[in-house]
């Protein structure tokens, strides 16, 4: 595209588009389905005659998903699996008696379809962009579409970018009702996952922290059988519970043992500097908790090596993570015992100033005793 575009209706959107290549006008059909994605999934909470037919937004969501991670990933497989998501049931016989609402599942299952070369993609963005012009004021609408055709001038999508150029857009108050109705629900773990995507397709960040990582699950979760979707979300958002479960702690287990490094490496430059004991000493007045300290990483390493196996051993990270809560707990009911001392040792120059870091390091890290908490729930404890 070169300069800067001007978009602001569907016609300057088409020849905008006409000269990109597909995989440009099937992201932006993509993420204008997505900005709409709220006022069908109020709607079938809490229309009636949603509610009459059980509707749920599982299939306009599992569309979007992997309308969303073909166009990074547009392999044959994930091909296969937007065509077994489309077309979207219970949408089409609804255009003609009930109000705009359905407009915004005809808009995903477009942009579903354009993925597969069903439809073509310039038409389902052009689609998709006016109907969130229904819902929101179209100046909202177009500038988030400019936005999008500005960001991809180079033929390729960025890794991520927020679904509204302002905020989160028009329908965050939609999105909130709809966060505290999952929340509050009977099912409410099992459609946690879902508000947690939207929310980071909202704010155009990776679910994980890692860019590689959050694809590599979604790209799993797009990928499940379609055998078992067909079933419901009573079939398979617990298999996405499983997928979602692993994956983040996974990249969990990564960012500690990378948390560890770096305090090690700060540690070790620390005692250098004081010409101090080598940094392997830990906690010299207690060999006992530093025993633990160590089974504690340790504990880290093991996990992380048998997280990243295809098949994850439970058996195997529920003992880990036992051992590990157990030498959590040894530390810290040594810092209770202890003190004002471990405080008081911090202000020597010595073993003792290494120790209280390690300790500190260690007894006050609650990320590191939720991951332990939850590599013992994933693991049947």
């Amino acid at each position: 595209m070169g300069e800067d575009v001007d978009i602001r209706d569907r016609k300057s959107l088409e020849a905008c588009l006409k000269d990109q290549p597909r995989e440009v006008a099937v992201w932006i059909a993509a993420r204008a389905a997505a900005r709409v994605l709220p006022v069908w999934w109020q709607a079938v909470l809490t229309e009636d005659w949603a509610l009459d037919r059980d509707l749920t937004a599982l299939p306009e969501l599992r569309a979007l998903l992997i309308s969303v991670v073909c166009v990074e990933k547009p392999t044959v497989d994930m091909k296969a699996a937007a065509t077994a998501a489309a077309p979207l049931p219970a949408v089409a016989d609804f255009s003609t008696y009930f109000d705009e609402t359905t407009l915004t599942a005809e808009a995903i299952s477009k942009a579903n379809s354009a993925v597969v070369a069903d439809l073509d993609p310039i038409d389902a963005a052009a689609d998709a962009a006016t109907t969130g012009t229904a819902f929101a004021h179209a100046t909202n609408v177009w500038e988030a579409v400019q936005a999008d055709a500005n960001a991809v001038q180079d033929g390729t999508s960025p890794d991520a970018l927020s679904l509204w150029p302002k905020g989160r857009g028009p329908l965050e108050e939609e999105w909130q009702t709809i966060v505290w109705q999952v929340i509050n629900s009977e099912d409410a773990e099992d459609w946690q996952f879902w508000t947690y995507w939207y929310d980071a397709l909202l704010d155009g960040r990776p679910m994980l922290g890692d860019v590689g990582r959050t694809g590599e699950m979604l790209e799993q979760i797009a990928l499940i059988d379609p055998a078992i979707w067909d079933k419901g979300p009573e079939a398979v958002n617990p298999v996405i519970r499983e997928i979602w479960e692993l994956h983040r702690l996974r990249a969990e287990v990564a960012a500690l043992q990378a948390e560890k490094a770096a305090f090690l490496v700060a540690r070790a430059s620390e005692v250098q500097r004081r010409h101090n004991q080598p940094p392997d000493g830990l906690v010299d007045d207690a060999p006992e908790v530093a025993r633990q300290i160590t089974l504690i990483w340790d504990g880290l390493d093991e996990a992380r090596e048998e997280l990243e196996r295809d098949a994850p051993d439970k058996g195997v990270l529920r003992v880990i993570a036992e051992r590990m809560l157990a030498a959590l707990n040894a530390v810290v009911a040594y810092c209770g015992k202890v003190g004002d001392a471990v405080v008081m040792s911090a202000a020597k120059v010595g073993g003792g100033a290494v120790g209280t870091a390690v300790l500190d390091q260690v007894a006050n890290n609650g990320r590191l005793m939720q991951f332990a908490k939850d590599l013992l729930a994933y693991g049947g404890g």
